[in-house]
């Protein structure tokens, strides 16, 4: 528990994340912490997280995440009609910042 608090105050320190919004953030963030619990993340299983949220809006911050270079979005290979989520380079770095920052 007690580093999960260390983790909150680093976070609350820390400038904002380039460009993203905070919506874009929290997305971001809930990615990687599903990808720490799944080898593969698709979009309809940060649907189900985020079911109380728009579909929308949400659609909206995951091609803004997109569009800044911290995920990608692909076309599963066995099953077209679903969509993969990994993180970048980008993400990968930045969360390997705020451990460090931790």
């Amino acid at each position: 528990m007690q580093n999960f608090v260390n983790l909150l105050v680093a976070l609350r320190r820390l400038p904002p994340l380039g460009d993203l919004t905070g919506d874009e953030e929290r997305l971001l963030f809930e990615i990687k912490a599903l990808c720490a619990k799944k080898d593969e993340l698709f979009l309809k299983d940060i649907y189900t997280l985020l079911a109380n949220k728009s579909a929308s809006t949400t659609y909206r911050n995951f091609k803004g995440l997109e569009r800044k270079g911290f995920i990608e979005i692909a076309v599963d290979d066995a099953d077209g009609r679903m969509r993969r989520v990994t993180l970048t380079a980008p993400a990968e770095t930045l969360f390997a910042k705020l451990k460090a920052q931790s």
